[in-house]
């Protein structure tokens, strides 16, 4: 019986399914299983072990739904993404195209780096002799993205400090 009436109604099957995850296992005599079972016709006594239809009691305990029996994915821990770049500043030695450059950084190591998406959007020249940022992956140091073009004489009056004030 509980098969045709899930043949007829393919919702019933769900439903039937997350009460008895909710409420335990429905016996065939049972309103729940016979669908007089309605969410309100608890506040109506039948939980209470009153009769039902057909002269069946209905006795179950409400147990409360946790979220993971209710159907809902159980709550995950959000993982923010750690930078571990490091940046570096250093000279553009050559302009090897497409968006990629030979760079010596500030320590003496020579490395290779490609634009950053930023610089591309922004149409940002690079030529060589500019001074750039350069982030570096830990995972390959003689690879890099730039980040940052300093304009001329920028660098130097940021190494220098703020200008004193008379």
């Amino acid at each position: 019986m509980l098969l045709q009436r899930c043949a007829a109604n393919p919702t019933s099957l769900a439903h039937q399914h997350r009460l008895s995850r909710a409420i335990g296992p429905v016996s065939a005599g049972s309103a729940v299983s016979r669908g007089s079972w309605h969410p309100t016709s608890l506040a109506a006594g039948s939980a209470s072990g009153q009769q039902g239809q057909r002269g069946s009691v209905v006795s179950f305990a409400a147990a409360p739904i946790v979220a993971s029996q209710a159907g809902a994915p159980p709550p995950r821990a959000s993982k923010k993404k750690v930078k571990k770049l490091v940046d570096i500043n250093g000279d553009v030695t050559k302009d090897l195209g497409n968006g990629m450059f030979q760079l010596k950084l500030e320590n003496g190591v020579s490395v290779m780096a490609h634009l950053s998406g930023k610089i591309r959007q922004n149409r940002i020249k690079i030529v060589v002799g500019d001074k750039v940022t350069v982030e570096l992956s830990p995972y390959d140091l003689t690879r890099g993205r730039i980040t940052y073009r300093f304009k001329p004489g920028e660098l130097e009056r940021a190494q220098a400090g703020p200008p004193a004030s008379s």
